[in-house]
């Protein structure tokens, strides 16, 4: 950006200050309708809210943090989606200059802004998130969304996907236990009433099983 030059006339001011010449006194520095002073050849960046250039320890990093959202009650759902498509948008737009500035060579020019002050999105509520991850048809009647809301859509149909197969694994796991317990309930019915422990040198009257006795 470059500022306007304009002569002063009587009972005006100009933009800037001309440079001196001579042994002419340097005139003061003007307040401008921004209420910021310039000296010559300086320019107010309105965005960062300095006077170019940007000084290198520029607190870049406010500058690209979306804000948190704001709630206002009694606003439609639909609404706050178009609204907040809107404001994405912007944001992704004015973050996208001010990184543009970052990457230019320090120092930096003295009319490199960075992007437009970031907006605040409206907050959806858990029921408003409920409604749209479990029908299909509301989120196409109410589209198109902005990117955040399509990723926690996303996310959360994803999450209930992961749940429901966790569900069914512990369901699996439980009924192979069942099996496992009656199958040990069974072979335990064909396990000797008087089992004989055997001891080298040693004999002893022999006790026929009774499942044994039970099968002849």
């Amino acid at each position: 950006r470059s500022s306007t030059r304009s002569t002063s006339t009587a009972g005006t001011h100009s933009s800037e200050l001309a440079p001196s010449q001579g042994n002419q006194e340097p005139r003061p520095a003007i307040e401008t309708d921004a209420g910021h002073p310039f000296g010559p050849s300086l320019l107010f960046l309105p965005n960062a809210g300095v006077v170019g250039p940007i000084p290198e320890d520029f607190d870049f990093q406010r500058h690209i943090v979306i804000p948190g959202a704001v709630t206002q009650l009694g606003l439609p759902l639909g609404t706050c989606i178009r609204r907040n498509v809107e404001i994405e948008c912007f944001n992704e737009e004015s973050i996208a200059s001010t990184i543009d500035v970052m990457a230019m060579t320090v120092p930096w020019p003295p009319d490199a802004d960075i992007g437009p002050p970031l907006k605040a999105p409206y907050f959806y509520t858990e029921d408003e998130i409920g409604e749209l991850v479990g029908s299909q048809a509301l989120c196409d009647s109410l589209g198109p969304f902005p990117p955040s809301l399509i990723r926690q859509i996303v996310a959360f149909r994803d999450k209930g996907k992961w749940d429901a197969e966790l569900a069914r694994q512990a369901e699996k796991e439980r009924d192979k236990e069942a099996d496992s317990s009656l199958r040990n309930k069974l072979l335990g019915t064909m396990k000797m009433q008087n089992p004989v422990r055997r001891i080298f040198g040693e004999a002893k009257e022999v006790v026929i099983p009774t499942v044994y006795l039970l099968n002849i």
